[in-house]
């Protein structure tokens, strides 16, 4: 056993085009995904045949509970790195391949680190209707009481002014301030006048 540990020793000893081919492959890749980011083409869709899209290039986390420490892109600084930690201390046989895995597996971590901090600094943009609940605004166009029929209220939500149907159970005219209390369905807004 000793024998074949010590024969596979020298064998890492001796890899070093093993070690420089892992290295270049994995910076020409990284370089190549790094160009298309920068000119826009590794946010598209590809066109492929499966049960759902796949994104080029793109790294599969959304939450925390989604974090995935294997996808494309950690797997390609794990190779990258991988290969100059074993081009620069390959030659130390047993030592020098753990010391290279030891840098791939850094470089993996850290960049599914950095992708899921960066993913989360995302925003869409979206406002739902629970997001206009207790938003307090104007009336914009009088609102008769009696929920029977409908105005017009402004309202501002994530920095945005939003312009939304609204009813009341009390006559409020045009430039009353008000809070959002429920939605009434899915166009309308149930409003009070605010105190």
């Amino acid at each position: 056993m000793s024998n074949i540990i010590s024969q596979a020793g020298d064998f890492l000893s001796g890899a070093d085009k093993l070690y420089w081919i892992l290295a270049l492959a994995g910076t020409l890749i990284f370089t190549i995904q790094i160009i298309l980011v920068f000119f826009g083409f590794g946010d598209g869709d590809t066109d492929v045949d499966a049960d759902g899209n796949i994104e080029f290039g793109e790294h599969a986390d959304s939450g925390f509970g989604d974090f995935h420490f294997f996808s494309l892109r950690t797997v390609i600084a794990f190779i990258t790195f991988f290969g100059w930690g074993g081009v620069i201390w390959g030659d130390n046989g047993w030592s020098g391949f753990f010391a290279a895995f030891g840098c791939g597996l850094a470089m993996m971590l850290g960049t599914a680190v950095m992708i899921f901090y960066l993913l989360k600094l995302q925003q869409t943009g979206t406002i739902t209707a629970q997001d206009y609940i207790g938003a307090t605004g104007t009336v914009y166009l009088s609102i008769p009481a009696g929920r029977l029929e409908s105005g017009k209220i402004t309202v501002s939500v994530h920095g945005s002014t939003r312009e939304l149907t609204a009813v009341a159970d009390e006559d409020l005219p045009k430039g009353s301030s008000i809070v959002v209390e429920k939605q009434i369905d899915s166009s309308r807004f149930l409003v009070k006048k605010l105190t």
